[in-house]
C-alpha cells in the first residue's frame, strides 16, 4: 500500500526502532529534505528545512536521534538531529565527502564512508562527534558500512580486486574477509536480526536480484 502520494520524489525510507514512524528523503518542497510519517501514513511532517541537500536518514537505536547526510556547509557531512527535527548539528566537519552513515547497535558510534584521505574508506565517529578514526585503508573504494546486530562486526561493500564484493571485519577494523567471491557486482548489504546472514544486491545472473550469504561465507 502507498503511504505517500505526492508529485515529488519520496525515497530512502527508514523505520524508527519502535516501528511507529518512517523517516524518508523527499524533494516535494523544491529541494531535498528529511520528512517523517506515521507507519499508517498519517501525520506527515518535515524535519529539515535548508537550501542544501538533506537526505539518507538513519535512526539511533533508542529512536531519539536521526543521523543524516547534508551538503548545507558546502560538501557532504554527517549531521544529527533530535527525532522531532530540533538541534541539528554537524558531526564530521571535514573538506572531504562524508556520507552513508550507520549507527552502532548501542548508539555510541556512527560508521560512515569518507574520501577525506583521497579515496573512499570506512570511518567511525563517536555519537557526539569525537574520536573520528579510519577503519579501512586500501587504494580501492570501501563503503556502505552496516553494523552486525551484536556490534562486533561491520559489513561493507568494496571495489578492491576490480569488482564489488561484500566483506566483513571486526568493529575495530581488523580481520577483514571477503564473503562473496564472484565477478558480478555484490553490494548494498543488510544483516539478518540474528547476525547469521547478510542480504545483498547482486547482478551475478545478469540483472539485479536479492541474495543472502552466511556470515561464514557459505551457502549463498
Amino acid at each position: 500500500r502507498n503511504l505517500t502520494n505526492h508529485p515529488g520524489w519520496d525515497r530512502d525510507p527508514a523505520w524508527s526502532p519502535d516501528g511507529r514512524m518512517i523517516a524518508f528523503t523527499s524533494n516535494r518542497d523544491g529541494n531535498w529534505e528529511i520528512y517523517v510519517v506515521n507507519a499508517e501514513g498519517t501525520n506527515l511532517r518535515r524535519l529539515t528545512n535548508h537550501p542544501g541537500w538533506d537526505g539518507d536518514p538513519a535512526w539511533s537505536p533508542d529512536g531519539r536521534t536521526i543521523a543524516f547526510t547534508s551538503d548545507r556547509d558546502g560538501n557532504y557531512e554527517i549531521y544529527v538531529m533530535n527525532a522531532e527535527g530540533t538541534n541539528q548539528r554537524n558531526l564530521t566537519n571535514h573538506p572531504g565527502e562524508d556520507w552513508l552513515e550507520a549507527w552502532s547497535p548501542d548508539g555510541r558510534m556512527i560508521a560512515f564512508t569518507s574520501d577525506r584521505d583521497g579515496n573512499s574508506e570506512i570511518y567511525v565517529v563517536n555519537a557526539e562527534g569525537t574520536n573520528q578514526r579510519r577503519l579501512t585503508n586500501y587504494p580501492d573504494w570501501d563503503g556502505f558500512p552496516a553494523w552486525s546486530p551484536d556490534g562486533r562486526m561491520i559489513a561493507l561493500a568494496s571495489f578492491r580486486g576490480g569488482n564489488w564484493e561484500i566483506y566483513v571485519m571486526n568493529a575495530e577494523g581488523t580481520n577483514l574477509r571477503n564473503l562473496t567471491h564472484h565477478p558480478g557486482e555484490d553490494r548494498l548489504e543488510a544483516w539478518s536480526p540474528d547476525g547469521r546472514m547478510i542480504a545483498l544486491r547482486s547482478d551475478r545472473d545478469g540483472n539485479d536480484e536479492i541474495y543472502v550469504v552466511n556470515v561464514a561465507g557459505a551457502n549463498r
